[in-house]
């Protein structure tokens, strides 16, 4: 009698919420990528803020996703990119084998100030993910992603943020740039008082001269 009423009362918690059944929501997805580079990131196209990084061999394990059909982007090195489809099962482990070979759109940004301004405490999102790569010298950097469109977010303190749609067709090249160019006084634009001056001295007006 007694184990039936602890039956009973189980089934109702579980019902009503009493139990936090999230983990058998919750899978695993788990692969290789080749030749994998310090940039190699693997994450939910969907959610973004879900992602992993592979061990020095290419091995990688993406916990926490979703049950259901997700879509992950493999950002493989500044070459290779994917997106694959993948049915994941709460509390299991979905494995999707070796990745990262297809060759994908190489998206080269570039980042223009104003002259001298520097150019260091510039981020760069993409898709939601912010690119861990810095700029170069010449305020460029690259990567490669899936065939498709990616909202892409640049932001410098003292300089704003400037936001655009950008649409890429593997295995072609496409240059976007993004003009931060005048600091106006405004919250978020002093210009080099924030940014900094490559060389020269910041002036009252915050342009670097």
């Amino acid at each position: 009698m007694r184990a039936h009423l602890v039956s009973v009362v189980a089934l109702v918690l579980a019902a009503c919420g009493g139990f936090d059944n999230t983990p058998l929501r919750l899978g695993v997805v788990r692969g290789v990528v080749s030749s994998p580079t310090i940039e190699t990131v693997v994450l939910v196209e969907q959610l973004p803020a879900l992602f992993t990084r592979p061990s020095a061999d290419g091995r990688f394990e993406l916990t926490g996703v979703p049950q259901g059909e997700v879509t992950l982007l493999v950002l493989a090195s500044a070459s290779n990119a994917e997106r694959l489809t993948v049915n994941v099962r709460g509390g299991e482990v979905a494995e999707v084998g070796s990745v990262g070979q297809t060759p994908g759109a190489r998206l080269e940004i570039e980042v223009r100030v104003p002259s001298f301004q520097s150019r260091s405490k510039t981020t760069v999102q993409v898709n939601g993910f912010t690119l861990q790569q810095r700029l170069d010298r010449d305020g460029d950097v690259t990567i490669a992603l899936p065939s498709g469109c990616y909202p892409v977010i640049v932001s410098l303190p003292g300089l704003g943020v400037v936001e655009k749609q950008v649409c890429v067709e593997a295995p072609t090249r496409r240059e976007v740039h993004f003009d931060l160019l005048v600091p106006d006084g405004s919250p978020g634009r002093e210009g080099c008082s924030v940014t900094g001056c490559d060389l020269f001295t910041c002036r009252s007006d915050g342009s670097c001269g």
